[in-house]
This record gives C-alpha cells, sequence and structure tokens, in this order.
C-alpha cells in the first residue's frame, strides 16, 4: 500500500470535517491490521474500484456522530435529529470524503468510482471483510474519535 494512496484520504477527511462542521480533526495514531473490520457503533462502509482497489471504513462511536452531526447542521433542533438521520449525515460526509479522495487520486489514465456508502450500526453483527492488510487512522477531535480503516490495493483496469 502507497503512502501516496492513503494520505489523501486523510487529508480530505481532515479538510471535511473542518470545511462543513469547523471540527478541527488531528492524526492521533497509525496501526496496521489484517482486514477493515471496524471496532465502533456506526461504520459506513465506501468501496473503491479502478486503478486500486478495496474498501474504506469509516467508524465512530455513536455519541461522537450525534455530535458531528449538530456541528453539521446546527439549525436543526436536537429534537429533529434521530438516528436515521445522525447515520445518513455521516455517510454523507463518508461519501465525500472518498469522493474527493478519488477524484484527487484518478487522472486521464487512472479511473476509480466508488459504491454508495453501506451503514453497519451495533456491533452484534457478521461481515465477511476483504482480507486485506489495512492501515487504521485515528482522527481526534473534541467531539470523539472517527477510526479509518484503509484497504486497498493495486488494481486491474
Amino acid at each position: 500500500m502507497k503512502a501516496e494512496w492513503i494520505n489523501p484520504f486523510i487529508s480530505n477527511a481532515i479538510e471535511v470535517f473542518e470545511q462543513m462542521a469547523n471540527i478541527k480533526f488531528e492524526k492521533a495514531n497509525l496501526t496496521i491490521k489484517d482486514d477493515p473490520t471496524p471496532s465502533n457503533d456506526i461504520s459506513i462502509i465506501v468501496g473503491i474500484a479502478g486503478f486500486i482497489q478495496g474498501q474504506v471504513v469509516y467508524s465512530l462511536k455513536e455519541h461522537t456522530a450525534q455530535r458531528i452531526t449538530q456541528a453539521l447542521v446546527p439549525d436543526v433542533t436536537t429534537a429533529k435529529i434521530d438516528k436515521a438521520f445522525i447515520e445518513s449525515s455521516i455517510a454523507e460526509v463518508a461519501n465525500i470524503i472518498t469522493g474527493r479522495t478519488t477524484i484527487q487520486l484518478s487522472g486521464q489514465d487512472k479511473i476509480l468510482h466508488i459504491t454508495p456508502p453501506t451503514i453497519i450500526v451495533g456491533k452484534d453483527y457478521s461481515i465477511s471483510f476483504i482480507k486485506l492488510k489495512t492501515i487504521v487512522v485515528n482522527l481526534a477531535s473534541r467531539f470523539g474519535t472517527i477510526e479509518v480503516n484503509i484497504a486497498i490495493k493495486e488494481g486491474i483496469l
């Protein structure tokens, strides 16, 4: 896995949250694991296909997702922010981050596509993730931490 593929996911995540919600995230730590299985209550999975392929899984705790959503849409009263609204908001941000990153990585002869985001809620579920070395970057803010699991490899056009 090349740093030039990983770094744009992190920089775009930091930029998108700052631009859209005025939340400052900082890289807290980086680890490697065997697959992109998330470790939090809410996870958003976005697939990538093209000259690189794999998945990016954004994972965060429910209270972190709620606080981020409130920052994204400050005009909406807390009473109107239900679980579906929170999940949809976080999924849309994940989609924007991944979309911006794939546009940045793409070029005239390098094309990338992303899948619509899949939302997973809870911890009692079973999904067989691709077995692919995964870079895990934790982004920390005053609202909590977002775990970004990046599992990509060189693909076939």
